[in-house]
């Protein structure tokens, strides 16, 4: 009986292992999938997304995160890559910056991001703030403060 709990043990801590590699794959291979087809139109250079928010007439949502960061997976898996909020985002010019970054930690520290992930909606044309999300947020929070930063700005089409 001692040898097949041991082997029992052994299978158990087998399938953990595997369960959890598995669960890194996920995040890692969303992530992929996240950043290659759903945020295909984001901008990484805060100058152009800028430029290109100030041309279009649009307002800037800016997303801090980190390579090493398990809450911005999250995030991007559960939130940001989902499509209502992809729907809702393509009012707002988004720049994805990586917070280690010269860009990114440059932008955080000009607006005050508390660490990542971070969501910062901005008005480009006045240079102010207009709502942040700090931390891996539910759908519907997110959903939530797009809606009012849309009523704000007066976008219909939000």
């Amino acid at each position: 009986m001692f040898i097949v709990l041991r082997r029992s043990s052994y299978c158990q801590e087998l399938l953990t292992l595997i369960h959890y590699y598995f669960d890194m794959w996920k995040v890692l291979i969303g992530t992929v999938l996240i950043f290659s087809v759903s945020f295909a139109k984001w901008f990484n250079k805060a100058s152009e997304g800028l430029e290109y928010a100030l041309r279009e007439n649009k307002p800037v949502a800016f997303y801090f995160y980190s390579n090493y960061c398990p809450y911005c997976a999250q995030m991007e898996e559960f939130v940001l890559s989902q499509e209502d909020v992809q729907k809702k985002l393509e009012n707002f010019v988004v720049i994805n910056l990586n917070i280690s970054s010269d860009d990114g930690s440059r932008w955080a520290r000009r607006l005050g991001v508390p660490g990542v992930p971070t969501l910062v909606f901005y008005d480009p044309k006045q240079e102010r703030v207009l709502g942040v999300l700090f931390g891996s947020r539910p759908k519907g929070e997110v959903l939530n403060t797009i809606q009012r930063i849309c009523k704000m700005q007066n976008i219909k089409s939000c």
